[in-house]
């Protein structure tokens, strides 16, 4: 069996209204760049889609989508108001169980769930919701309240490794939004913008700092920014992302920015050649 390989790599936003929020302007350019990543995923045909999701909340140690066929009806613990997203997906429970493995030999506690009716979180139902109806398996992992960026870091590495061994070509995929301040009022979702400007600040010059492929330099900055912004998850899924890239020297390309709620959202593909 050939070794397998990651073919892909992306940062995307997963609040449920680039999918039930309507065609309002702020959103526009979010939703017109998921939908390019859902066409060139299909496109690149690969075996799984491994989602990090931030939506994925874990408290013991992370876990892995184990299930091989979740299906049903969500509705966003939050966003309820918004709607249903019915689901229907195939899982790649094998690449689960390697990357568990992979992680356990690190020392990260880590487990697959194999649980009829265990709850599939919004972040990921929205990357599924863009990769359309051509039946590409996924992979989920949960994100550790608890983790800090080395365990991230080691985690990435571990699923790399899973997915060497199981011979996969894999597209992978932190589900994070950048700044976390939401409006807590109510708005009129066309006036949608990034609640503060100093975030709006930070939020760019993050995305500068991916886009001329330096990844170390925003490993380092992503700390005081996510202290900065309250940024989504302690922003711990772009660290998953370079543990499993081995955090490259390789511009990320931002396909847009843009607000959901007064959080930043940013939707970025990473070019791996």
């Amino acid at each position: 069996m050939p070794e397998g390989r990651v073919v892909q790599a992306y940062i995307l936003p997963g609040l449920p209204h680039l999918v039930l929020g309507g065609k309002n302007k702020p959103w526009a350019e979010l939703q017109s760049a998921m939908e390019t990543v859902g066409k060139s995923i299909r496109a690149a045909k690969p075996d799984v889609v491994l989602i990090f999701s931030t939506q994925w909340i874990s408290v013991l140690g992370h876990l892995f989508q184990g299930l091989p066929n979740p299906k049903g009806v969500h509705v966003d613990e939050n966003w309820h108001h918004l709607g249903e997203i019915p689901f229907d997906f195939q899982v790649d429970v094998d690449l689960a169980q390697k990357a568990v493995e992979a992680a356990g030999q690190r020392g990260l506690q880590a487990r697959a769930v194999n649980f009829e009716g265990f709850p599939v979180d919004t972040g990921t139902l929205v990357v599924n919701h863009f990769l359309g109806k051509d039946g590409i398996r996924l992979s989920g992992v949960s994100c550790n309240i608890y983790a800090g960026r080395d365990d991230e870091l080691a985690l990435g590495a571990a699923t790399a490794e899973a997915v060497r061994k199981s011979g996969r070509r894999a597209v992978l995929v932190a589900c994070t939004g950048l700044s976390g301040h939401f409006f807590t009022k109510e708005i009129a979702a066309d006036s949608d913008r990034v609640s503060k400007d100093e975030d709006d600040q930070w939020n760019r010059k993050l995305l500068d700092l991916i886009s001329q492929g330096k990844n170390k330099e925003a490993v380092e900055l992503a700390g005081d920014f996510a202290a900065a912004t309250g940024a989504d998850m302690g922003f711990k899924a772009f660290y998953w992302l370079m543990g499993a890239l081995g955090t490259p020297a390789v511009r990320g390309k931002v396909l847009a920015y843009g607000p959901i709620w007064g959080t930043g959202a940013a939707v970025v593909q990473y070019d791996l050649g």
